[in-house]
């Protein structure tokens, strides 16, 4: 199921291929799990392309991705230092997840959330438009779907403005308009959903709106149960 969340203790195993980014840097490091002890992991310590350990600072929060067979699992740790395995390889020693996210291969779950953002239409002449404030009706790590009173021209830029995640502050992103789908309401009158992907988005920022929408996630979870 395409962005359920699951237990990691349940879903990862020894040999895996993982792939992390540190908290403030866009780079992509390979590695794999080497041991799974209580609520530690021990993954091969990855390297820069010159050869050069990789290593963050203590507590340091990491962006992880586990590699499955027909999916991805995205899931968030800590990393707590170094050592061998086996007195030989070198490894991390980071926080075993509690969950984590399956998606399928290069796809970024959308989420509905409860937020509004302020939207700034960019014309073909670059004039920057009146800003209009919108309810979000989606989001993702990598874009955003909002509810618009009238159309919005696919491929038309827009500037945005997102609050009400935790730990971001004002997310201020420039994104580009991808689609405009017409959704008729109960009462007859019609609003328009409008897709947009973010450009430039730094990794930290995605990290962060990932983990608000783990969090959100969680609480639907939590509530179906409850209930």
């Amino acid at each position: 199921m395409t962005g359920e969340l699951v237990k990691a203790k349940e879903n990862l195993k020894i040999g895996q291929r993982v792939e992390f980014y540190v908290e403030t840097d866009d780079t992509r490091y390979a590695s794999r799990i080497e041991d799974m002890v209580d609520d530690t992991l021990e993954v091969a310590m990855p390297m820069s392309r010159q050869g050069v350990p990789i290593i963050p600072k203590d507590n340091e929060k990491l962006y992880g991705v586990a590699v499955g067979n027909q999916c991805r699992f995205r899931f968030f740790t800590t990393y707590k230092g170094k050592g061998y395995k086996d007195g030989r390889i070198p490894v991390w020693r980071v926080t075993m997840p509690e969950d984590m996210e399956r998606f399928q291969n290069r796809e970024f779950v959308r989420v509905k959330v409860n937020l509004k953002a302020q939207v700034n239409l960019v014309d073909e002449e670059g004039t920057i438009h009146d800003c209009e404030m919108v309810p979000v009706v989606d989001l993702s790590g990598s874009g955003i779907c909002m509810a618009f009173s009238h159309k919005v021209q696919p491929e038309a830029k827009a500037v945005l403005g997102l609050a009400g995640i935790t730990g971001a502050g004002v997310i201020d992103v420039m994104c580009r308009i991808v689609r405009c789908t017409p959704v008729e309401r109960a009462d007859g009158s019609v609003i328009y959903h409008v897709g947009a992907a973010f450009l430039n988005l730094p990794r930290a920022t995605s990290n962060k709106i990932i983990r608000y929408l783990f969090a959100v996630q969680r609480a639907i979870i939590a509530k179906g149960f409850k209930e």
